[in-house]
């Protein structure tokens, strides 16, 4: 072996040894990759979830608009489902449509139904919408109804918030409408504290839903 050989081969190990990577620098990449990844999940998330309240709130608004505008057709003497009239009228969103001849589903797959009671005095048009089991998605849901709900009080005769503890024991509370109202129980005068409390109770219960009321 030569002199220039001998030089050159400790220089060729030292670049072998910097030119690799540790193993506590690749368990440093791969924390920075899943932290960036969690986030990324979690922005995800909120976006989805913002996403279905938006178009949930679109779904009930336009089958408000549908049931005030249509609700004196609907003079039937017996209890009707509403929701196969609707459909053949084309009146239902496509994504609402699912195999159910009586009932229509939301952005979150809560069913919602849609029918007539013209009991002697009565003469209403109800919706009923039930809330998923799931406790945080239950609480948005709730808290974007109401707010749908408000900004069609003028139209309602009232919403009914009913909550079930067990197959024994249910409770409700009405809240009217703009011509139906008393100084207590107002669609109108809820605030946004208001609402926490109804939907905050609604989430400590088994299940929950609402029937929401026009007069015809």
């Amino acid at each position: 072996m030569n002199e220039k050989e001998r030089n050159e081969r400790p220089q060729n190990r030292t670049n072998a040894t910097f030119s690799g990577r540790s193993m506590v620098e690749m368990l440093g990449v791969l924390a920075i990759i899943g932290v960036l990844s969690v986030g990324a999940i979690a922005g995800y998330s909120k976006a989805m979830m913002k996403y279905k309240l938006n178009k949930q709130a679109e779904q009930l608004s336009q089958l408000f608009n549908v049931i005030y505008i249509y609700k004196e057709q609907w003079q039937f003497n017996i209890y009707t489902s509403l929701i196969p009239y609707y459909i053949k009228m084309n009146l239902i969103p496509e994504e609402m449509i699912k195999n159910s001849q009586t009932l229509i589903y939301d952005s979150f797959n809560n069913s919602i139904g849609i029918s007539n009671n013209n009991a002697p005095s009565y003469n209403e048009l109800i919706l009923h919408i039930s809330l998923p089991k799931e406790n945080s998605i239950r609480f948005e849901n709730c808290q974007n109804i109401f707010q749908v709900v408000k900004t069609h009080a003028g139209e309602l005769l009232y919403i009914r918030a009913i909550g079930r503890s067990n197959e024994e024991s249910s409770s409700s509370q009405l809240y009217y409408g703009d011509l139906y109202c008393n100084r207590t129980n107002c669609l109108r005068n809820l605030t946004m504290e208001n609402i926490y409390d109804i939907c905050q109770a609604c989430q400590n219960k088994q299940s929950c839903g609402f029937n929401i009321i026009w007069r015809i």
